[in-house]
């Protein structure tokens, strides 16, 4: 039988992407549109989806001769970018403040506002629920017009900018940190068609927020740490409450497990362990050897004689602290390396 053969075939790679200095220079074959973009809402952040809303402005200046090609040409400005990571086009346009680009102080402008769901490229939720989360927003020059009348087209970043974001810019549970826009090229891997490498020049908003510490220690790690600390409680009571001992950590795993599967409902699958993942893994291994340790003890306690079972009991005890002691260390240990690691 004949095999059948792909088209095509290409593995996963990392994008190709220079990042411009804030003091690029541009050639003199090359033409420039300055940009400004302000945030004003973000709302509606869904970790599971890595998606999130925003809504703001963006405004466009660029000088005599970009505007004779665009004249030329019959083009529209809104023609010549577009959000990289936009979700929903039918829910989000571009739409013109005024119909026609206006000239001041010697430059054409055009400003445009837009309600649009965006998509996280990366996550990073290694210190998940601690973490420092990153949404960018992402304007590029269309690809077909990369080059306007043969020349390379930039999006340059208006220079000292003032208020990139809103004062309603911000989630709740989370503490915006700081607000950066910078220029940068990237080049893709097709050539869209046009019998050429596109290389196509970007915007990016990129907005940082930290979540607030007490709301998610409440919220996923203070359930986690009772339950936890029960379990370490348990070896307190007595040898002899064999039954009692070993249903504690058995109850406290089927518990764990639950709390465990409402917190991944939350955020999305990841190839790496969270900071509370990793809290969860030694909290299953403290309950499993505790389990171990009750269940051995108990059988112990039973098959020994009743003149003999009060020293037993003493030495049971002595076995009970030291794995506390060596559990609340492990705990710590594990606690420490998956925050610095």
């Amino acid at each position: 039988m004949e095999r059948l053969m792909s088209w095509s075939r290409q593995v996963s790679q990392q994008p190709l992407i220079q990042t411009l200095a804030p003091a690029f220079a541009l050639a003199d074959n090359e033409i420039r549109i300055d940009t400004g973009i302000h945030i004003e809402n973000i709302y509606d952040l869904s970790l599971r989806s890595k998606t999130y809303s925003a809504d703001g402005r963006i405004w466009l200046e660029w000088g005599e001769d970009v505007q004779r090609i665009l004249l030329s040409q019959n083009t529209q400005p809104v023609q010549l970018i577009d959000f990289v990571n936009q979700v929903e086009d039918w829910n989000g346009k571009l739409v013109p403040d005024v119909l026609e680009p206006v000239k001041w102080n010697g430059k054409w402008h055009q400003s445009f506002r837009f309600s649009q769901r965006f998509y996280l490229h990366t996550l990073d939720l290694r210190r998940y629920p601690f973490n420092t989360l990153t949404l960018p927003i992402t304007l590029q020059v269309t690809p077909a017009y990369s080059s306007l009348d043969g020349r390379k087209l930039f999006l340059l970043p208006i220079r000292n900018e003032r208020g990139i974001i809103g004062e309603y810019a911000n989630l709740e549970g989370y503490e915006l940190i700081s607000a950066d826009v910078f220029s940068r090229v990237r080049t893709y891997r097709t050539d869209y068609g046009l019998m050429r490498m596109v290389k196509v020049s970007q915007l990016e908003e990129v907005l940082h927020f930290r979540h607030t510490f007490w709301p998610a220690f409440v919220s996923d790690v203070l359930p986690l740490a009772i339950v936890l600390l029960i379990v370490l409680i348990s070896p307190y009571l007595e040898g002899s409450l064999g039954d009692v001992r070993i249903a504690i950590p058995s109850t406290a795993l089927l518990t764990m497990v639950f709390l465990q599967q409402g917190y991944h409902s939350e955020v999305p699958p990841s190839p790496y362990l969270t900071y509370l993942d990793r809290l969860y893994a030694v909290s299953y291994l403290i309950c499993v050897l505790l389990f171990v340790l009750f269940a051995w003890s108990s059988n112990v306690y039973e098959r020994t004689p009743p003149e003999q079972r009060e020293a037993l009991v003493r030495r049971l005890d002595a076995y009970d602290q030291r794995f506390q002691l060596a559990a609340i260390a492990m705990l710590a240990a594990v606690s420490l390396e998956a925050w610095l690691y």
